[in-house]
């Protein structure tokens, strides 16, 4: 079924981490993140002009940590420490969300509606119903696995109306 936006290639989305990290950040296909309460995973939800959630940014907590902490260079020790403790702190997730952001541009393309990340929700236990809906109707999604350089393997998945 179609959808109304772009589902990245794992080359894509590579290249648009390559941007944000440095050096080389493998994207191979994956397994989709489960996005169910109690999964531990971290949603962000994309909504088009009109405020509707039309696409979703899923992934597991080493990516989230691997992510949030190579954004702004923290130590790699701070993102293993929060995948042990499965906490992140608030830069990580503030580091999390300006990479959902980016990502967002990977969904879209010059025939698409405009998107843009409106919220994080680092307990997928704890998303508004409309986001739930989304997820539960999504007509498509990619799912990768992405090495970040110096830190370490995480999963993510984007899913589209």
């Amino acid at each position: 079924m179609p959808t109304t936006f772009i589902l990245p290639k794992a080359a894509d989305v590579s290249k648009t981490l390559v941007m944000l990290f440095g050096g080389n950040v493998p994207a191979t296909p994956g397994k989709p993140v489960d996005s169910k309460a109690g999964s531990g995973s971290l949603i962000a939800s994309y909504i088009d002009d009109n405020g509707k959630v039309v696409a979703a940014f899923v992934c597991d907590i080493p990516l989230a940590a691997n992510a949030g902490c190579a954004l702004s260079m923290m130590s790699a020790a701070a993102a293993k420490d929060a995948i042990k403790t499965k906490k992140l702190e608030q830069a990580m997730l503030d580091n999390l969300y300006e990479v959902a952001n980016i990502l967002s541009t990977l969904l879209m393309n010059d025939k698409t509606p405009h998107l843009k990340v409106a919220s994080l929700y680092p307990d997928a236990g704890k998303i508004p119903a409309e986001v739930r809906e989304m997820l539960n109707t999504a007509k498509g999604h990619v799912d990768f696995t992405v090495n970040i350089p110096r830190y370490g393997n995480g999963r993510m998945s984007l899913l589209v109306l």
